[in-house]
């Protein structure tokens, strides 16, 4: 994937962390974000944002890095 394709994903991840904060705690939150990026977002996706997840790190917000780090089975 292209860098501007990283960073759409990026920016989707942090979109979708922001409308779910106030779904529950920091960990309910990021265990919803894993879910939701599990079950909507293609594989080619998952795999390039988590290939790039430590180059896009302060990009992110923390809910979305722990989602995505949760997603790609970092916990």
């Amino acid at each position: 994937m292209t860098e501007a394709n990283i960073e759409r994903l990026v920016k989707m991840a942090n979109q979708i962390a922001l409308n779910m904060a106030a779904n529950g705690t920091e960990e309910e939150v990021a265990e919803q974000i894993a879910q939701r990026l599990g079950k909507f977002w293609p594989p080619s996706m998952k795999h390039s944002v988590s290939e790039h997840l430590a180059a896009v790190q302060d990009k992110l917000s923390p809910l979305a890095y722990k989602g995505l780090l949760k997603l790609s089975g970092g916990n």
